[in-house]
């Protein structure tokens, strides 16, 4: 099995869009998947059409068993570990980052029996405690937006996280808005000087906020748009990478 954080400092950069794509497209590739929302306001959990019924903080804190907390959604062979504000308390419920690696690691142990692929929301947040997530997972997927203060964001997670292996970091260009003659000078000129960069854009789509409307992975409700075309692209590209 494999583990996957989708992870960016810089909020508004396409993180949990990202995640749920990717989700629903192993999914439909029949790869068992399990989406494990870690941020509080469970914006995965929500478009994949889940409602949470218990307080995952109680994984953390209390040591509940994992299983309790997974529920099942309308898609085959994909499942949610649905968030909810109890997340709030994660940071006072996890002693530090090995306290969080840990707990992690030994859920991901777990759920490698039940699942060959668990992708990880996580917040937009660099605590001990997230960092120590991070160091469970087998590679970190990071949208990256056409602007100096998303690759700063990368850059000082990178520079933080120097225990990481290169090779673990999955950059992505995402937003690209083809409209902007400031984003088309930014492909061209920043993006290639990006390491391991993946060779995928996603760009600005209006079908996004239809995804909103629907309650839905845009590749599961629109499968036709470019938008759904592009994260195939990133689909097929992280699945090489995870070697699934």
């Amino acid at each position: 099995m494999k583990a996957l954080a989708v992870f960016q400092l810089k909020g508004g950069v396409g993180k949990t869009t990202s995640a749920v794509n990717l989700a629903a497209l192993a999914a439909a590739d029949s790869v068992r998947t399990l989406v494990w929302d870690l941020d509080p306001q469970g914006a995965a959990t929500w478009l994949l059409g889940v409602a949470a019924d218990q307080k995952q903080d109680k994984v953390w804190s209390e040591g509940k068993p994992i299983g309790r907390f997974i529920q099942h959604t309308q898609y085959d062979h994909l499942d949610v570990l649905a968030a909810d504000l109890s997340l709030r308390k994660f940071h006072q419920s996890v002693e530090d980052k090995r306290a969080a690696r840990q707990t992690m690691a030994d859920a991901i142990s777990r759920l490698s029996e039940e699942y060959q692929l668990v992708i990880i929301d996580c917040p937009p947040l660099l605590t001990p405690q997230i960092e120590g997530v991070l160091q469970a997972v087998d590679r970190i997927l990071v949208p990256i937006e056409p602007s100096i203060l998303s690759i700063r964001a990368y850059e000082q997670s990178v520079e933080h996280l120097d225990w990481l292996k290169k090779k673990q970091w999955m950059p992505f260009v995402t937003q690209v808005d083809r409209r902007k003659a400031a984003h088309i000078r930014w492909v061209e000129e920043t993006a290639p000087t990006i390491a391991g960069l993946l060779p995928v854009q996603i760009g600005h789509s209006a079908s996004a906020e239809r995804m909103l409307e629907l309650q839905a992975p845009i590749v599961s409700c629109l499968p036709h748009v470019p938008l759904s075309r592009a994260y195939r692209e990133l689909w097929q590209a992280v699945r090489q990478q995870l070697k699934l």
